[in-house]
């Protein structure tokens, strides 16, 4: 869906870009239809070139936001599903309950300061993100 978002901004930036180009050319042609030397046309035109380079310095500029905003998305997305899971799957998870005993919090201590999960387990490490299901897709 991230994909689909960022190929319509894509195209609506490139839409409004195209715009200020023609809009720069349609200038440019009406200068150099009032300019009276050849010196004042080419003044003209160099102003028209920097219009449509600005338009296209634009277009890559927000592209590159609409790429920096999807991936983000992404990794915001992956840590929502995978950020609760501290003490694995299965049986590894409930034998990691039953094992191992986190120590109360100092009563001087808020709310926020919370241990860090475990790092091992009967089973070994802890990782991240979990061996992905046979049936599931992710992307």
């Amino acid at each position: 869906m991230q994909a689909v978002k960022e190929k319509v901004k894509d195209a609506m930036s490139t839409a409004k870009a195209k715009a200020r180009e023609q809009e720069a050319k349609a200038e440019e042609k009406a200068g150099k239809a009032t300019a009276s030397s050849s010196a004042e046309k080419e003044l003209v035109h160099q102003r028209a070139k920097a219009k449509v380079a600005a338009a296209k310095m634009d277009l890559h500029q927000e592209k590159a936001i609409h790429k920096e905003e999807a991936i983000a998305q992404k990794l915001h997305h992956g840590r929502r599903h995978h950020q609760h899971h501290y003490g694995g799957y299965g049986a590894a998870a409930t034998t990691t309950a039953a094992t191992t005993a986190v120590p109360p919090a100092p009563a001087a201590t808020t709310a926020a300061a919370v241990p860090p999960p475990p790092t091992t387990t009967a089973a070994g490490p802890l990782h991240h993100h979990h061996a992905p299901a046979a049936n599931r897709h992710y992307y």
